[in-house]
This record gives structure tokens, C-alpha cells and sequence, in this order.
């Protein structure tokens, strides 16, 4: 796990072992996990130490963070899989770099799962009308895919100029059900399938 150093010029040292130890206190219980955009796995972030050095107290090591109030705290996570940093606020309200998405399951077509992750990326950077878009395409493609006629879905009106913006609870409904409407018709039965053949052997 990665580590600051913190050099002190002559400061007087009681207010930092003060707010080291408020920082301790108010940091243990803080977890977080995420997608990591280094490594590109699912995995826990661990709070980063920090080393200190003080010319008159000595040495110590401390939680890597900043509380800027009560209610807002800022810290740096590692990556348990690669040990990359990232910076957090709270208990991930905010998340630089942004964590990527979890990725769809790899039992849907990967055509059709490419655009459920796109969908999933645009939604995660605020684009919610490329988010409708994506989403509708992919149902599209499933449905094209079983059998169905190319119909109007929703998500169509996304796509065309003049119409009203798609708000980030509209894209958050259409992607989430396009995710279970793919899980349904894809993950499910391959699920099924695997489980009947474990039986049989």
C-alpha cells in the first residue's frame, strides 16, 4: 500500500497529533469499493498512510486525509489489486478518477454487451441522452436477435434533435432495464443451462 511523507518546518507539533488522532477516529469506518479505472477490477479501496516527520517530535504515521468539515471528508484510497491511488470524498459521494462501470455479464453477445457498457460509461460521465441511446440499441439488438420485428423502443426520441433533454432518472430507468431485460433472456437461461449440465455429469 502506497505512502505520503509529510516533512514539518519548525511547526509546533501538539495541533498535528491532535488532528491526526480526530482523523483516525472519524476515518475507521469508512468503506469503499469500486471498479477500479487502473486495473480494471472489482476490488476494495484501502485509506493510504501517510508518514510524517517533525523536526521536534520525530516520526509517526497517520491516515491519508483532509477533513474539511464535519460532515466532509476527502482521502486517498488504494487499489488492493494494483495499489494505484485514488482520491475520495466520504464514503465515495465523489470519486477521481471516476470508477468505471462494473461490466455486463459476458453470457450476453458480446455486440450486444459492448453497447450495454457504453451505455453504462455514458451514464456514469453524465451523458444521459447517449446513455438512452446505447440502452435502447442494445434491447434493440437482443430483440432483433430472438426474432423480433425492428420496432420503435423507447429510447428512440433520445436520438433525434429538438426533443426534451433525458434527465438522469429517465437514463438510470432505461439502463437498468435493459440490464435485466439482456439478464433475462441471456444470463438467466445460460445460468440454467450450466447448472443442468453440472447435474448430468
Amino acid at each position: 500500500m502506497g505512502t505520503l511523507d509529510w516533512h514539518f518546518a519548525g511547526a509546533p507539533c501538539q495541533p498535528v497529533t491532535l488532528n491526526v488522532r480526530k482523523g483516525e477516529k472519524e476515518m475507521s469506518d469508512l468503506l469503499v469499493s469500486i471498479y477500479c479505472p487502473f486495473c480494471h477490477k472489482h476490488t476494495a479501496l484501502q485509506i493510504a498512510s501517510a508518514r510524517w516527520e517533525h523536526p521536534i517530535c520525530g516520526k509517526g504515521t497517520t491516515t491519508c486525509a483532509w477533513i474539511k468539515s464535519q460532515n466532509e471528508i476527502w482521502w486517498i484510497g488504494i487499489c488492493n489489486s494494483c495499489h494505484n491511488p485514488v482520491l475520495v470524498k466520504n464514503r465515495g459521494e465523489v470519486i477521481y478518477p471516476s470508477p468505471l462501470p462494473t461490466p455486463s455479464d459476458e453470457r450476453i453477445p458480446e455486440h450486444i454487451r459492448k453497447d450495454l457498457d457504453e451505455a453504462k460509461i455514458c451514464f456514469s460521465v453524465k451523458a444521459y441522452r447517449a446513455c438512452a441511446v446505447m440502452a435502447r440499441r442494445a434491447i434493440q439488438a437482443a430483440a432483433i436477435d430472438k426474432g423480433a420485428q425492428k420496432e420503435k423502443l423507447v429510447g428512440n426520441d433520445a436520438a433525434h434533435p429538438g426533443n426534451e433533454e433525458v434527465s438522469k432518472e429517465d437514463a438510470e430507468d432505461i439502463l437498468k432495464l435493459a440490464e435485466q431485460f439482456l439478464n433475462v433472456i441471456y444470463v438467466t437461461p445460460a445460468i440454467a443451462l450450466e447448472m443442468k449440465r453440472k447435474r448430468g455429469k
